[in-house]
């Protein structure tokens, strides 16, 4: 059975990280292979604090889980530290010729730093060079190329820079910009824009799952553009779905719940048909 790697953060609530990217990667038909960078100690609330792997037992863990394995794409989200990127860069090296997508988080919805200063430089300067897109939200475009990404046209300035730093491609998801949200794709020759609805709603885990979603499709044989479409396509989907775990934090997606959802829904027509 085809492989896909996330390299990512745990989070116990399973709304983000190797747990919502092993939920995309298996109900789209790949074996999950999932390595921790670290235990992000939150809940529907938010972010506690974040307790960073060690550095020998994410080196063992990753090359463990991947001996002998045939891996079809890697999706990368937090990498808490320069150790880690580096380490994640020498496994790269080893793994050429597929589909790398990575989401460069920084930092918890709440403000709170995922990654040291040195592992951000480290970030940029060892693996951008080595992934076929990344995927950073306003927020994160906005620090790595510099300025404010609040409209459309920054957010494509932005993504030129990004795009000169080494990356095959790049996205600049829209979610904070000003008005619609757009989702921006530079690929070094030419845009592709993508109009969204807004979501009404406060989703955890957007960002993982839009990586793990379209590393989900790269690995397929989706063209880039191709997958960057149907990843909005399924994602619009997934987020009729969310639900909420308490009474007032983030709302959560699944894709285990998406299918029983839409079973029900189903269901409810096929009863409504009959009773007719």
């Amino acid at each position: 059975m085809k492989s896909l790697l996330s390299i990512a953060g745990f989070d116990a609530s399973s709304g983000a990280g190797i747990v919502r990217d092993a939920d995309t990667f298996f109900s789209c038909g790949f074996h999950a292979i999932t390595v921790p960078t670290c235990t992000v100690v939150q809940g529907p609330g938010g972010v506690k604090r974040v307790e960073p792997s060690r550095e020998e037992l994410f080196r063992d863990t990753l090359d463990a889980a991947t001996a002998g394995v045939t891996i079809k794409g890697v999706k990368i989200g937090v990498l808490c530290n320069e150790s880690h990127v580096q380490a994640t860069a020498r496994f790269l090296a080893r793994r050429k010729g597929i589909p790398v997508v990575l989401d460069p988080v920084f930092a918890a919805k709440n403000g709170i730093s995922l990654i040291s200063d040195g592992g951000r430089a480290a970030c940029i300067e060892s693996l951008f060079t080595k992934v076929t897109v990344v995927t950073p939200n306003a927020d994160e475009a906005s620090f790595i190329a510099g300025g404010k990404v609040r409209t459309v046209k920054a957010a494509k300035q932005a993504a030129e820079k990004i795009h000169s730093l080494g990356p095959r491609a790049v996205v600049v998801k829209g979610g904070h910009i000003e008005g619609d949200p757009v989702d921006v794709l530079f690929d070094g020759r030419e845009f592709v824009l993508c109009k969204k609805k807004r979501v009404p709603r406060s989703i955890h885990g957007t960002g993982c799952s839009f990586s793990s979603t379209l590393t989900c499709f790269l690995a397929s044989g989706y063209s880039l553009p191709d997958a960057f479409m149907a990843t909005q396509d399924s994602l619009e989907r997934l987020f009729e779905s969310s639900y909420r775990i308490d009474r007032k934090g983030y709302f959560y997606v699944s894709s285990a719940v998406d299918r029983v959802f839409r079973c029900g829904k189903e269901t409810e027509k096929i009863q409504r048909a009959q009773g007719e």
